[in-house]
């Protein structure tokens, strides 16, 4: 099962989400969290493919139940848009890899650097897709930001 992880008693508040994980076992060797301090949930593996891939997002949870919602826009109507996107990822990726360089998820986090800093965007925008979805159809490996541990 796929895992959300919130701020602790965040019941019913929204932007408390902290964490996406695919699996048991990426979250087993790449928490470096005390879960205590964290509402952790189990989700299926398509409502987490469909975080990942920005097709909807996590509103909030009641304790049990998780709200999902739907993004209005998804995609990059210009090549700025996307090249300043890639550019905040690549930041947080870089921040990322500072301190966990050691961890197994560490080598899906520089192969989706490296795959995004070589991207063409001039040739792939205007873009009807988020990023994500995009290097997903590509075959790409790629880590969203809310996976990073």
């Amino acid at each position: 099962m796929a895992k959300l992880i919130f701020v602790k008693d965040s019941s019913g508040q929204e932007g408390t989400l902290v964490h996406i994980v695919e699996n048991q076992s990426v979250y087993d060797s790449n928490k470096n969290f005390d879960e205590s301090l964290y509402d952790v949930f189990d989700i299926s593996s398509e409502d987490f493919t469909d975080i990942k891939n920005n097709s909807k997002f996590v509103v909030s949870h009641d304790g049990t139940n998780i709200t999902y919602g739907i993004p209005d826009e998804v995609g990059f109507t210009d090549q700025a848009s996307l090249d300043s996107y890639i550019a905040s990822l690549v930041e947080r990726f870089d921040f990322y890899l500072r301190d966990n360089s050691d961890k197994p998820l560490a080598a899906d986090v520089n192969t989706t650097k490296t795959y995004i800093q070589n991207l063409d965007t001039s040739a792939i925008t205007p873009m009807s897709t988020s990023l994500e979805k995009y290097a997903s159809d590509q075959g790409q490996t790629f880590v969203h930001p809310l996976e990073l541990l």
